[in-house]
């Protein structure tokens, strides 16, 4: 009962620990509360390393992998070994989705109660979970149907989408469920042309056509720009080049996929108002002779 001990003492040479004593020690240093946190500090990248080290052994299925790397989602933040085999369990089971934005405190739609396995009683516990649960829907990148290539296939990635959003519609999370599949296709990757969306995610949002969705796909493209520098007097010249970029999709778009295209006019639209305000700070700048 003294695992962040044993942590201490082993992190120096994982490969030398066995993989069922490793496994167990990783699984009790993120649930035995016996011994206190502040005796034995540990660096974050410690237990990257040695979820590393267990990950690809025999005898490590990749659900506990996945339990694993959620239970140490702070940890793994920017961290190289990160969170691959939850992204992939995410990808293979709707119903995990699901449970994350259960666990993440969203409340139901229909004002209903949800099942024991989607409730935490612990009133600790289930703040931590929370926690975790919007970090891994912040953070996951992995499309369900995307193979070994790259290339995401739109039938199993479709299939995925009905499914979770039936389990949504049924636990009573319809527009959270939306919303965040909308912000996870924002994240595939781009038609080797580097045009946007690539034509799985096309395909499978225009036959959805949910405005929900839309809303959560622009919010992930917006968000995913993150901080920018711009040098003095520039105003809004960045954002101007990005809405004629995302204009230049929606026509691309339009013809095929004209839910897609509105999309993406939207998102160039957003970055026009931003440009807009840019402009208007130099202005008053200026006015005010900084």
């Amino acid at each position: 009962k003294r695992p962040r001990a044993a942590l201490y003492a082993m992190h120096l040479n994982w490969n030398s620990v066995e993989t069922s004593r490793l496994k167990r020690l990783l699984f009790d240093v993120g649930t035995v509360d016996s011994e206190s946190e502040n005796r034995y500090g540990f660096e974050s990248y410690w237990i990257s390393e040695g979820l590393a080290s267990l990950d690809g052994r025999a005898g490590v299925t990749m659900d506990e992998m996945a339990q694993l790397e959620f239970m140490y989602i702070n940890a793994l933040d920017a961290r190289e070994h990160g969170i691959p085999n939850l992204e992939r369990h995410i990808a293979k089971s709707p119903m995990s989705f699901v449970q994350m934005l259960a666990l993440a405190s969203f409340k139901r739609d229909d004002g209903g109660e949800d099942p024991p396995e989607l409730k935490i009683e612990s009133r600790e516990r289930r703040g931590g979970r929370a926690f975790a649960a919007l970090e891994l829907l912040r953070r996951i990148n992995y499309i369900p149907g995307m193979m070994e290539n790259g290339e995401i296939d739109s039938e199993v990635l479709l299939a995925w989408v009905i499914e979770a959003r039936r389990l949504c519609a049924k636990f009573g999370r319809t527009y959270a469920g939306d919303h965040y599949i909308g912000r996870l296709l924002s994240r595939a990757p781009a038609e080797e042309d580097g045009s946007c969306p690539c034509l799985p995610v096309c395909e499978v949002m225009e036959k959805i056509a949910s405005p929900v969705m839309g809303l959560g796909f622009r919010i992930g493209k917006i968000n995913s720009r993150g901080a920018t520098m711009r040098a003095s007097g520039e105003g809004g010249a960045q954002e101007r080049e990005l809405a004629a970029k995302y204009r230049r999709w929606a026509d691309l778009r339009t013809f095929d996929y004209p839910h897609i295209g509105a999309v993406l006019k939207s998102i160039a639209a957003s970055y026009d108002e931003q440009a807009a305000r840019g402009d208007d700070k130099v202005k008053v700048d200026a006015r005010l002779g900084y």
